[in-house]
């Protein structure tokens, strides 16, 4: 009889995707993380964001580092 090597199984959750329709509601989102103080270059240059452009590379910022933390969050165009 072979013998069974028996792990712990490890499951994932999935969570919801948050779905944020602002800026100022992905500022929020960011505040209440636990790394939030890291967070704070982020923040700011999404609350600098007074023009078009601006606020196309602060989404496109958020974007990047919702992803790269693995976060379930969108933010609507």
């Amino acid at each position: 009889m072979q013998s069974l090597e028996t792990r712990p199984m490890q499951v994932r959750a999935i969570q919801p995707t948050v779905v944020l329709n602002s800026i100022d509601e992905a500022v929020g989102f960011l505040r209440t993380l636990s790394i939030a103080e890291h967070t704070e270059p982020l923040i700011d240059v999404m609350e600098a964001a007074d023009e078009p452009e601006m606020e196309r590379r602060a989404r496109q910022a958020f974007e990047t580092f919702t992803f790269a933390m693995r976060l379930p969050v969108r933010l609507e165009a």
